[in-house]
């Protein structure tokens, strides 16, 4: 499996796992998912994993970059639900934490395989330039 086709499949489950667990969140804290002020944030992580997915087959310079931050926003989302949980000891707060955990460790695989493609996007150049070198 190419570099490119992880960054989508990593980057879509971060997204989602991100986006239930701030729907979570919401609800806990009182508000209803129907409300504006919800939305938003909500397709905030569906604009940026769409982003990201389509930058990863345009192989630019900075897709790695977004790869890396979005990834990283990713996992900072799971780990604020991580900790604002409650009560963490109902299968409610275990469900969150341990959805929790698995966003934290997929945003992480998000973020390797982000520095991953600015590595090959270098690796190519130079390829290139050596190419150019020999002529």
């Amino acid at each position: 499996m190419k570099n490119n086709e992880k960054v989508v499949i990593v980057t879509s489950v971060a997204a989602v796992i991100a986006l239930v667990l701030d729907a979570f969140m919401f609800v806990q804290h009182g508000h209803s998912l129907t409300s504006s002020s919800v939305w938003p944030r909500l397709l905030l992580f569906i604009i940026l994993a769409v982003v990201v997915n389509g930058l990863s087959f345009l192989k630019m310079r900075f897709c790695g970059y977004a790869t890396i931050l979005v990834n990283l926003y990713f996992a900072i989302a799971s780990l604020a639900a991580f900790q604002m949980v409650s009560p963490r000891e109902s299968a409610y707060g275990l469900f969150i934490q341990a959805l929790s955990i698995v966003g934290i460790l997929v945003g992480a695989a998000g973020i390797y395989y982000g520095a991953k493609q600015r590595t090959d996007y270098t690796k190519a150049k130079f390829e290139k330039m050596k190419e150019q070198m020999k002529k």
